[in-house]
């Protein structure tokens, strides 16, 4: 992805989309609804290692919610990932919604 495009964090996908910065940032590309700037807290994988970073800057449409972060902060986020160190660590519980109704 080279520094003139956005990335767009997708709620289904891991993978973030790219979109032009020809675009207007201020307009939604997914549904035309106007972004405003918000503070997320993101959740990267890598392989079976999740990450959550706290506090990162993004862009959410007011109208159907589709977050988008800036090209530059998911190369920091890359970066902390490399070389970077956790502010804390946290347990996460993990459920099978396949055997929760087996009983």
């Amino acid at each position: 992805m080279d520094t003139k495009t956005q990335a767009v964090c997708r709620k289904e996908t891991e993978e973030p989309m790219t979109l032009k910065q020809s675009q207007k940032k201020d307009i939604c590309a997914v549904c035309g609804g106007k972004l405003r700037a918000t503070s997320i807290t993101h959740e990267e994988r890598r392989g079976t290692h999740i990450y959550l970073f706290q506090h990162v800057p993004a862009l959410e449409c007011s109208k159907c919610g589709e977050l988008w972060i800036e090209e530059t902060t998911l190369k920091e986020i890359d970066r902390l990932l490399r070389s970077g160190e956790p502010t804390h660590t946290v347990e996460t519980p993990v459920y099978d919604f396949a055997l929760a109704g087996q009983h």
